[in-house]
């Protein structure tokens, strides 16, 4: 049985690591391992805020899983949602466009979409690095792009 205190008590003899072996920057195929929708407020001004879909896609590359001494790789992709005065999904001309990508990739941009069909979906993902914006020498791993299989 797991202890809390015992936990909390051990000593590390170990040197940790600081630094992140990132995820090559590049085409993967890749699998939605989980998806949530998450509210978001602008940081500089709360009164902006909304919803986003936060897409969890696992890598199908066991070169990448070797590199990065991981049993399963993971990228995240954030996609801002448009959204009615109802509080439904704007579906208009220009709305929504980067789900509704992500929809046609893994050919559900079809009448009777529901977000849980995309669990286990595969896709061809585009893999970039964003750079921090207060600290150079940090980065972000995020998906740029999803195309077809």
């Amino acid at each position: 049985m797991f202890d809390p205190n015992a936990f909390l008590d051990q000593v590390i003899e170990e040197v940790g690591s600081t630094e992140i072996i990132p995820i090559p920057a590049g085409e993967y195929m890749a699998t939605i391992d989980k998806k949530e929708i998450a509210q978001w407020s602008k940081r500089d001004d709360p009164t902006i805020s909304g919803l986003k879909l936060k897409v969890t896609w696992s890598l199908e590359d066991q070169a990448v899983r070797e590199l990065l001494n991981r049993e399963k790789v993971t990228v995240v992709q954030d996609i801002m949602l448009d959204m009615t005065d109802t509080g439904s999904l704007d579906m208009g001309k220009g709305r929504n466009v980067e789900l509704n990508r992500l929809r046609a990739a893994i050919d559900l941009n079809v009448s009777g979409f529901s977000f849980n069909k995309l669990d286990g979906r595969m896709a061809r993902i585009t893999v970039k690095h964003d750079p921090d914006k207060t600290d150079p020498q940090k980065f972000y791993t995020r998906v740029k792009s999803v195309g077809h299989v």
